[in-house]
């Protein structure tokens, strides 16, 4: 049995639009940060992580390390950061991770693990990229030249982009918006569980 053109089409978008429809929805979650303040330190390891292992399947996570690093010159490209010249070590190292590691769990774990101690950022990225089975070696090289302070430049453009403009330490935007700032910062698992659709089983 044929069916005329128009039938076949209709029919096709309507299988179509029932698919869109009932795709399960995904988060995506903004993270800017600095690589040596505490409270950064803490949501990665407090919220970000355990947030993002329920359902990493249905969250982006978009790390911006800059904060409130200054551009000091650029011609060549120094900074000033917050908290001294080991986190402007540790910033190109988390600009070039973000920028060399293509598997969103390598790069959160990697993330994670580095940012619990900067006494020696590069100490710390051969240290959990090789416990990760990373490769630290082109991130290590990407962050002691030109290239990583490219990428922290760039991560300060996008920081500047922020509408609200940063105001503190991380800042976190969920699906492009930063409403209920205090929420996404202390819980966040129950933020993201208010945009995805169907809701996972462990959402509150």
């Amino acid at each position: 049995m044929f069916l005329p053109r128009g039938v076949l089409s209709a029919f096709g978008f309507a299988i179509l639009f029932h698919a869109q429809v009932f795709a399960d929805t995904t988060a995506t979650v903004g993270v800017y940060y600095e690589t040596l303040s505490p409270d950064c330190r803490d949501f990665f390891i407090n919220q970000l992580l355990p947030a993002y292992r329920q359902a990493p399947d249905r969250i982006i996570v978009t790390l911006v390390p800059f904060g409130n690093t200054v551009v000091n010159s650029t011609g060549p490209l120094t900074f000033i950061c917050e908290h001294g010249e080991k986190e402007c070590e540790g910033l190109k190292i988390h600009s070039c991770a973000v920028a060399l590691v293509q598997d969103q769990n390598s790069l959160l774990n990697l993330a994670d693990c580095t940012i619990r101690d900067q006494t020696d950022p590069d100490a710390m990225l051969i240290e959990c990229a090789t416990r990760l089975g990373i490769e630290w070696r082109p991130i290590a090289d990407c962050a002691s030249t030109t290239t990583g302070s490219e990428l922290l430049n760039g991560n300060g453009d996008k920081t500047k982009e922020l509408f609200p403009a940063l105001r503190g330490l991380p800042t976190i935007t969920l699906n492009g918006r930063q409403d209920e700032q205090q929420q996404l910062l202390t819980n966040l698992w129950n933020e993201i569980c208010k945009v995805l659709e169907p809701k996972p089983s462990t959402c509150p």
